[in-house]
C-alpha cells in the first residue's frame, strides 16, 4: 500500500471512494431532526457541509485551471455544473453564520450531487498524469473530505447524538501510562521539504532547521485518571495556574471540571456522544482546552510541548504513542514556517496564523490517512468540542 501522501491510481481512486462512504456513514443514517442543526460556532448545518463538500470536490479537481483576483478569491476556469453556486458552498465565500439563510438541497438532491461529482472526479482521475502535479487537487480533496468526516463527528459529540460507526476512543497502554521519553539536544527540520514527492500542505512546507534543547516528554497522551488528579486538587479554583488569557477564560466556564465531565451519585461520569458514561482513568482525558491542558501542566510542574518537539518525539522514537486517540494541544502558535507561500486553496491556512493554536497526532475520529507526524492541526485555544487532549514535557 503506497503511503498515504504518495496515493496515485487505483489506490487514489479507492480513497476517494472510501472517504465519500465515510461521509455518507456518518451524515445520511441521522434523521432530518438531527440534520437540523442550531445556529452556533464550530459546527454547520449537515446539509450545508455535504453540499460544501460536493462544491470543493468539483471546483478543484473538475473546474480548473484557478486564477487568483486582486482581492485574494480564487476563481475558476470552468462554471460549476454539479454542485451548486461558489457563492453559496465556498467557506471563503459565504460566512458561516449566514449558512443556516440560505436555501439547502434536500436529501435526495445532496445524493446526486455527491454521487455525480465523485464519479466525474475519479473519470478526470483516470485521464490524469501520475506526476505530483496533475495529482495534487484530487490528494487535497481527499485530505479535505477525510478532514470534514471527524467535523460530522464532533459535530455529533456536540449535539448529543449518537456515536458515528466506527468510533472508539482506545485506553493508554499499560506500558505507556506512566512513562517519559528522554530525547537529547539536536537541530531538527521539521515539516515538508519541497523536494519531497507526494503531497504536503502549503503550512507544512518548510526549508529550515531549528535547535531543540534536551527535554524529556510523555510518552502518551495524558489519562483521564492523571487529569481527575488535578480537578480533585481544586486545580480549576487556583489563580496561579490560569494567568493571563487563561484566566479569562476560565472566568467564563463556571466548571471546576471539563465540560463534559459531571459528578453524579459520588460517581465521576463523562459523555461521550449521547450517552454518560463512568469516568475511564485509563482513557485518555479528551474535550479539553488548551488553558485546561497548561493549567494541568503547571500544577503537575511540567509545560506542554512545543510543535516542534513534538514533531522531533514522534518521528524519532518508536515507543512515543500518538494518534487514533486525541489531537495533542501544543505551547506552539500556529504561525507561519519561514518563506511560507500559500497554495493553491489559499484559505486553508493562512487566515489562521496567529490566533489560533497548534495541535498534533491525531483523533480516533482522525482518518488513518491523515496521521502523519508533520501534519499541522489548528484551533482558538479555548475550544473543548474538538477531540482534543495533550500530553507533558520537561523542563
Amino acid at each position: 500500500m503506497p503511503e498515504p501522501r504518495r496515493l496515485a491510481g487505483n489506490a487514489l481512486a479507492d480513497a476517494l471512494r472510501d472517504s465519500r462512504g465515510r461521509t455518507r456513514a456518518w451524515t445520511f443514517d441521522l434523521d432530518d431532526a438531527q440534520w437540523e442543526v442550531p445556529r452556533q460556532a464550530g459546527v454547520n448545518k449537515v446539509a450545508w457541509e455535504l453540499a460544501h463538500l460536493a462544491w470543493f470536490g468539483e471546483f478543484w479537481m473538475l473546474r480548473g485551471p484557478h486564477a487568483t483576483d486582486a482581492d485574494g478569491k480564487v476563481h475558476a476556469a470552468r462554471p460549476a455544473s454539479i454542485a451548486g453556486p461558489d457563492a453559496l458552498f465556498d467557506s471563503a465565500r459565504l460566512p458561516h453564520a449566514a449558512r443556516w439563510d440560505v436555501r439547502l438541497p434536500t436529501r435526495d438532491e445532496l445524493d446526486a450531487r455527491l454521487t455525480a461529482q465523485l464519479d466525474a472526479a475519479l473519470s478526470a482521475l483516470a485521464d490524469a498524469g501520475d506526476d505530483d502535479a496533475s495529482l495534487y487537487f484530487h490528494r487535497l480533496a481527499l485530505f479535505h473530505e477525510d478532514m470534514h468526516a471527524e467535523a460530522f463527528a464532533w459535530l455529533r459529540a456536540t449535539l448529543g447524538y449518537p456515536a458515528p460507526v466506527g468510533a472508539e476512543l482506545a485506553p493508554v497502554a499499560p506500558a505507556a501510562r506512566p512513562a517519559t521519553i528522554r530525547l537529547e539536544a539536536t537541530r531538527f527540520a521539521p515539516g515538508w521539504r519541497t523536494s519531497d514527492s507526494g503531497f504536503g500542505f502549503d503550512n507544512e512546507v518548510a526549508a529550515h532547521e531549528e535547535a531543540i534543547a534536551a527535554f524529556e516528554i510523555d510518552a502518551a497522551p495524558v489519562t483521564a485518571g492523571r487529569f481527575l488528579r488535578f480537578v480533585e486538587a481544586g486545580g480549576y479554583d487556583r489563580p496561579e495556574y490560569w494567568p493571563g488569557e487563561a484566566g479569562r477564560w476560565r472566568a467564563q466556564h463556571s466548571h471546576g471540571h471539563p465540560q463534559r465531565w459531571r459528578r453524579s451519585r459520588g460517581e465521576w461520569q463523562t459523555r461521550w456522544f449521547d450517552r454518560w458514561l463512568p469516568l475511564d482513568p485509563d482513557r485518555p482525558v479528551i474535550h479539553v482546552s488548551a488553558w485546561e491542558a497548561e493549567a494541568y501542566a503547571r500544577w503537575a510542574g511540567r509545560r506542554l510541548p512545543s510543535a516542534i518537539e513534538w514533531e522531533y518525539a514522534a518521528s524519532s522514537r518508536p515507543d512515543f504513542a500518538w494518534g487514533h486517540s486525541v489531537w495533542e494541544w501544543t505551547s506552539s502558535d500556529f504561525i507561519a514556517y519561514p518563506g511560507f507561500e500559500p497554495g493553491p486553496y489559499r484559505d486553508y491556512s493562512a487566515p489562521w496564523f496567529g490566533d489560533h493554536r497548534e495541535l498534533r497526532g491525531g483523533a480516533f475520529a482522525t482518518e488513518a490517512r491523515m496521521h502523519d507526524t508533520r501534519y499541522r492541526n489548528f484551533f482558538m485555544p479555548g475550544r473543548s468540542d474538538v477531540f482534543s487532549g495533550f500530553r507533558t514535557a520537561h523542563p
